[in-house]
């Protein structure tokens, strides 16, 4: 055999090999992704019942009565990252970097919803408002549903609602309904009111529609709804408020459930009842109360910009009739601002020996002589 055709031949078996090894190397990763995604032992493959629209008995449980307590600074951390990521700031103007950095140390920390953000962030990725091809945070499947099947080992409600979510959708794993329904299901029993308020809707329907995820089972439904409601769920307020004003026909009632609504942050209550106070036979019982109206569309706009907010001291600035409503100087900030939460000052920090002294002998405040001298080294 001549050397050329000698080093021709070495040089084929060599790309052979190459190749090969290439192939081999990527059907075990193929392999190892694959096994991964099917581990039975992942809290996404361990499918709760099956979902039953029929039930007559349901327990009510609250979220917070089972969730794992949150850590005092994962607490900090999460509420910093929340004031960052405002409705009231334009996406690209949003320090996205530290929001991520805040949330992280917070889940880091086994704050849970602090996960559920997070994982929401990652699960969809965000994009500018004004330039919509603008990436802001990049897609992150895998962490995300990571950190959604963490806060499933941990027991919390709204993780198992949002795997629901995820088979509704197929992030991941493979669209299935039926496993969506199922996990929405437990979630709700587990004590999340997003998935009581979920499955309660689906309920409150005259006849079955499954095609269109409805089935008729009017008592089941009122009662999650209320669940939902006692742990200030604004769209199952808004969801009671509508059923007793417009089919039980209970105007007090629904009155109290649309009022409660706003101040849990339902725009479209506060949208109904801005509507109503302007009718005859609304639910005013006193029939046009337009003062009563323009207030609530305060807040309705308030709402329709940020979703985010929350008014407990609604009843201040806008209590139900017969009431009278206090004076209002007209100005829209300052009906919002009062009905908002009052976040207490905390007091100044004690004064440090010689933060009040002058001159040389002046210490700043925070800043202490030690106990004894320093001894200089030799």
């Amino acid at each position: 055999m001549s050397m050329t055709l000698r080093y021709r031949l070495r040089r084929f078996i060599h790309r052979l090999l190459l190749t090969l090894s290439s192939a081999m190397v990527l059907s075990l990763l193929v392999l190892s992704v694959a096994s991964c995604s099917m581990d039975n032992t992942l809290p996404r493959h361990q499918i709760p019942p099956l979902f039953f629209p029929h039930r007559t008995e349901f327990l009510c449980k609250h979220e917070l009565t089972v969730t794992p307590p949150v850590d005092a600074q994962a607490e900090i951390w999460y509420q910093q990252a929340v004031a960052l990521d405002t409705p009231t700031l334009w996406k690209e103007d949003r320090d996205w970097p530290q929001i991520l950095a805040l949330y992280t140390k917070a889940a880091e920390r086994k704050h849970w919803r602090a996960m559920n953000n997070l994982a929401t962030l990652y699960q969809t990725g965000v994009w500018g408002l004004i330039d919509s091809d603008k990436l802001l945070v990049a897609r992150q499947p895998q962490v995300a549903m990571a950190l959604t099947e963490e806060a499933m080992q941990m027991g919390v409600p709204l993780a198992y609602a949002v795997m629901g979510n995820y088979y509704a959708d197929g992030f991941i794993v493979k669209p299935d309904p039926t496993n969506a329904w199922a996990f929405w299901q437990q979630a709700a029993e587990m004590g999340s009111s997003y998935a009581q308020f979920t499955i309660g809707r689906s309920l409150n329907s005259g006849s079955d529609a499954p095609e269109r995820g409805r089935w008729g089972n009017v008592p089941m439904a009122l009662k999650m709804l209320e669940c939902a409601f006692s742990q200030g769920n604004g769209d199952a307020a808004e969801a009671l408020g509508m059923e007793y004003s417009l089919f039980i026909k209970d105007k007090p009632r629904a009155l109290h459930y649309l009022h409660e609504g706003v101040k849990f942050g339902s725009w479209g209550a506060a949208n109904y009842l801005s509507i109503e106070f302007e009718q005859v036979a609304g639910l005013g019982p006193d029939g046009i109360d337009l003062t009563r109206s323009e207030r609530y569309e305060v807040f309705t706009d308030a709402l329709y910009r940020n979703r985010d907010l929350r008014f407990p001291n609604l009843d201040k600035v806008l209590p139900l009739p017969p009431a009278d409503l206090p004076q209002w100087n007209g100005n829209k900030e300052d009906l919002i601002n009062a009905a908002k939460q009052v976040v207490p000052i905390p007091p100044p920090p004690a004064p440090t020996p010689g933060a009040d002294l002058t001159g040389r002998a002046h210490i700043p405040q925070g800043w202490v002589l030690p106990e004894y001298p320093k001894v200089p080294w030799d």
